[in-house]
């Protein structure tokens, strides 16, 4: 391995930290600096979302009011890894990463929101090939501070997966990909398709049942203080929902439900919150938590009243929120991660997040291999075995919200 050039910067509580450079071709070299306190990050919100609106794989899950409140509600439990990147001592980029400690005190690499964002990435603009090389480089010269990486959603088609696998090779770092997951969207710019996907008799039965027997409203909420209103009210029907098939909910947690306060206060001042509600006689039936963010609308956390689950109000959510992006001439609707078999009924297209695993042993490399095919295997011997023990007919009806969690 090449021997690492070493600058020193004093960040953080006073510590000198050291930081690597580096550079690919003719460019100028990127230096790397650790800042592992969050009140040192030298980066204003809207210097933050500027890079995030530049990066390849710009979402809203890089934004700085993603990482602000997801870094206030869960940061006293993790060890901020946050890697700057200066070009020329202009900042160019950034890796808004974390330490989590694992079992037996290792610790490992993770973005910042991992658990709770459907797209992560390294913020790099450009000269993103130098800017992985520095990375990889700054992380191998650093390995005593953590046993592996998982770098969960990564689009597929960030240029990621690439320099980090070239990089990897050059710095002696071991990649080991996880897993796939796939990603539904509608193309609302399909304005034609999208219409005549909504004229099917499953999609508009829901429509028809609730609005013979009442009034049937919905609204994205535009006040803040009213959504705050309407969020305990969000939490009861997930939670109910979930209860309801004898499983915890997401907010059963006091922590995610500060998280989301924190998230609606936070995406709301910036304009990207879409929090909608559907109501029926004037009761609240479904509820969307989710995003508008750069022209699309982002599917993210819904819930439905269980008491009017046989007639499909999640269904009835979802086409509403198809028309209401084709009124406001949204380009697509980003319904994200997860196989739920109601994605298909509405998506279009599919993209792909990567998961990857980073060693700096060869010998914890091989072994996580081995124990992604033992794991890859039992799935598939355990998938024939409930098929061919499954009898009766097929459950009537279509896929739905209600049913796909």
């Amino acid at each position: 391995m090449p021997s690492l050039p070493v600058s020193v910067a004093l960040r953080g509580d006073g510590v000198d930290t050291p930081s690597s450079t580096h550079a690919v071709g003719s460019g100028a070299a990127i230096a790397v600096e650790l800042i592992e306190d969050r009140a040192q990050i030298p980066l204003t919100a809207a210097e933050w979302n500027e890079l995030v609106a530049r990066n390849e794989t710009n979402s809203i899950f890089q934004t700085y009011q993603w990482f602000d409140a997801w870094w206030r509600t869960f940061g006293d439990a993790h060890q901020l890894f946050f890697l700057l990147l200066r070009q020329e001592g202009r900042i160019v980029g950034f890796g808004a990463m974390m330490l989590r400690r694992m079992s037996f005190g290792t610790r490992r690499l993770e973005f910042v929101g991992t658990g709770n964002a459907d797209y992560q990435d390294f913020v790099v603009p450009q000269d993103k090939q130098a800017a992985l090389h520095a990375i990889c480089e700054f992380l191998r010269a650093h390995c005593s501070r953590w046993r592996s990486a998982c770098l969960t959603n990564v689009p597929s088609q960030s240029t990621t997966m690439f320099y980090l696998r070239e990089a990897g090779r050059r710095f002696g770092l071991h990649l080991v990909e996880e897993g796939r997951v796939r990603c539904p969207a509608l193309q609302l710019s399909d304005r034609q398709g999208a219409e005549k996907l909504l004229k099917k008799y499953s999609l508009k039965r829901p429509l028809n049942w609730f609005s013979s027997r009442g009034d049937v409203r919905f609204r994205n909420v535009a006040s803040l203080d009213e959504i705050k209103d309407w969020l305990p009210a969000f939490f009861e029907q997930h939670a109910g929902r979930w209860h309801a098939v004898g499983r915890p909910s997401l907010f059963d947690t006091t922590r995610q439900r500060a998280f989301y306060l924190a998230l609606a206060a936070g995406l709301h001042s910036a304009g990207w919150l879409l929090f909608s509600v559907l109501e029926f006689n004037g009761q609240p039936i479904a509820f969307h938590f989710g995003f508008d963010y750069f022209g699309s609308l982002i599917w993210y956390k819904p819930s439905f009243d269980t008491h009017y689950s046989e007639h499909s109000p999640g269904l009835l959510l979802t086409r509403k929120i198809i028309e209401d992006g084709l009124e406001r001439s949204k380009r697509e609707l980003d319904f994200t991660i997860g196989e739920e078999a109601f994605k298909d009924r509405f998506a279009n297209i599919s993209r792909f997040n990567v998961t990857l695993s980073v060693y700096h042993s060869a010998a914890s490399a091989l072994g996580a291999r081995g124990w992604r095919w033992v794991r890859r295997n039992l799935g598939r011997a355990r998938r024939k075995i409930f098929a061919a023990r499954a009898v009766g007919p097929a459950p009537k009806g279509p896929a739905s919200p209600e049913s796909q969690q």
